[in-house]
């Protein structure tokens, strides 16, 4: 679909309806900022009491409730205490965490501590969920001393720029279609597309629609450089970036060594093309609502079904960002083995509730014939074809391969499984930190999905 041929009057109905009931209202904005405010006007105070004015260059609210993007009912406020350079790094979190906990508890919060390069604060006023970040306040090219140092001027830059080109609702609109598809989010479980990237290439295509016209020309390995960026850096247009070997790469203008979509997996990259194409094609709202488990139901509602099976491993108390990479290295692990006995199969998953670990397949091939044939090597390999008969008594010809029948170490899939949960296959498959199969339990005739446990 060429971007030239595209009317999109068409799609303004839709739009409309939809930024109508995705986009917070002016009351909800109002009360957004006022109490952003009022967290920052008492860490100020705070700060104040304690004399440590002098280690603060200033206290400011960054995230999509900052820039306006955020979709309605999203109460995310996001508070950086900004330190000067030559503050040491454990003073920043000895600082934030103190003073932090006693403007919570004033405005009568909960609070804990979580941890990302540094730890920080999350808080829960109401209504209202709170992070408080320690970083330095840094200018446009210096180098960053803490990874979250970059978020302040990701802020200003999107700010700037949204607001030039007035495409807030348009972000909302990309955002609220990537929740429908189901690949909005650049944790390590979704994989995804990211909010700071959503408002990248907002800007880059300069709108909601053209960015779903832009993705048609996508390939593997797709680069985009905002145009900003080269008057930022005073750059040439020949400047070499740095090199990625990411599905996406859109460079961080903050960051130039930096690719903001190095989450994103080759498969949801081509899921954005698909149901963009599909969206233009057929505007429909239903894109936007849980799109993705309407897809799913839609492909297990049939009559013909392989063999499922799902192996339910005890949930270790690990965050998602942990739990989700150490499942998928497991299966496929397994993957490796099934493979190996022959047992074919025509999808598997992976999904984690609080108590469970789920690895799911449905199986074509769950169970075979005792015999199976081995592929020996070409006749014309005398040494090889020797030590093969050896090894192996019944052996034939078979076109140009000696070949041999021999018994089958599995018949059907529970026998794999069953000495997968003994421990019996240990020495041929990784076992992650966390997630061990040893002891799990065997669902027959389940498969969990993703939108089941959400």
């Amino acid at each position: 679909m060429e971007k030239e041929n595209f009317k999109p009057d068409g799609f303004n109905e839709i739009l409309d309806e939809l930024l109508n009931d995705i986009a917070p209202s002016k009351e909800e904005e109002m009360e957004l900022k006022e109490f952003s405010e009022k967290i920052i006007t008492e860490l100020y105070a705070e700060i104040d009491s304690k004399k440590l004015r002098s280690l603060i260059e200033d206290i400011i609210q960054v995230g999509s409730t900052d820039r306006n993007t955020n979709l309605k009912n999203d109460y995310d406020i996001d508070i950086f205490i900004r330190f000067k350079k030559d503050v040491k790094k454990e003073m920043l979190k000895e600082t934030v965490l103190k003073i932090g906990k006693k403007v919570i508890e004033k405005l009568d919060g909960k609070c804990w501590i979580e941890y990302a390069e540094h730890p920080y604060l999350s808080a829960k006023i109401g209504k209202y969920d709170i992070d408080i970040v320690p970083c330095y306040k840094l200018n446009w090219g210096e180098n960053i001393i803490s990874a979250v140092d970059r978020t302040p001027l990701h802020n200003e830059f999107l700010k700037k720029m949204l607001k030039k080109n007035n495409l807030n609702n348009d972000v909302r609109l990309l955002k609220k279609f990537l929740k429908g598809i189901g690949i909005y989010g650049s944790d390590l479980k979704t994989k995804g597309f990211s909010g700071y990237l959503c408002e990248l290439l907002t800007i880059h295509y300069g709108g909601f629609i053209n960015t779903l016209l832009g993705a048609q020309k996508w390939k593997i390995g797709e680069k985009i450089i905002l145009k900003e960026i080269f008057d930022i850096y005073n750059l040439d247009h020949d400047y070499k970036f740095a090199d990625f070997k990411d599905s996406l790469v859109v460079y961080d203008p903050v960051d130039l060594n930096r690719n903001v979509a190095a989450a994103l997996n080759k498969e949801n990259f081509c899921k954005f093309i698909f149901y963009s194409h599909q969206f233009l094609k057929n505007p429909s709202k239903d894109f936007f609502y849980n799109y993705y488990k309407k897809i799913n139901e839609n492909l297990n509602n049939r009559k013909e079904k392989g063999k499922l099976i799902t192996l339910g491993i005890k949930r270790k108390d690990i965050v998602d960002d942990v739990i989700y990479p150490q499942m998928e290295k497991l299966q496929k692990s397994i993957n490796k083995i099934l493979i190996e006995n022959n047992f074919e199969f025509l999808r598997c998953g992976y999904y984690a509730d609080d108590n469970m670990c789920y690895l799911s397949w449905e199986f074509l091939v769950w169970e075979l014939p005792n015999v199976k044939l081995k592929i020996g090597p070409p006749v014309f390999n005398k040494e090889g074809v020797d030590n093969f008969i050896k090894k192996n008594n019944k052996y034939f010809v078979k076109d140009c391969n000696v070949c041999a029948y021999t018994t089958r170490n599995y018949k059907n899939i529970y026998e794999v499984f069953e000495d997968i949960r003994k421990g019996k296959l240990k020495k041929k498959i990784t076992y992650p930190k966390y997630v061990s199969p040893e002891n799990a339990i065997i669902f027959n005739g389940l498969y969990f999905h993703d939108y089941q446990l959400k």
